[in-house]
């Protein structure tokens, strides 16, 4: 099932469990991500970034950048989107 989700990223987004967006996430390629911001809940939008690590005990995982380089830290609970595919619990 989830070499399913890997193998055409053109494919029509659908919505994928939480655990295969994840599992997606973790493979090393690049993806596109929204998320929410804890703080004021604004969308933010991470284009074309790479999975560095993931603490699934914290709920957490970071991201490099492509654009600038930067690595961002976010929690779990806040991705909503991954590649186009909308995320369900």
């Amino acid at each position: 099932y989830l070499i399913t989700l890997s193998l055409d990223t053109a494919m029509t987004p659908r919505p994928i469990h939480l655990k295969d967006a994840f599992a997606l996430l973790e493979d090393g390629k690049h993806h596109d991500l929204r998320l929410w911001k804890m703080s004021t809940g604004d969308i933010l939008s991470y284009r074309q970034c790479i999975c560095t690590s993931g603490w699934h005990r914290g709920g957490t995982h970071r991201v490099r950048l492509a654009e600038s380089g930067q690595v961002r830290e976010f929690r779990d609970v806040t991705l909503f989107e991954i590649d186009g595919h909308t995320i369900y619990w």
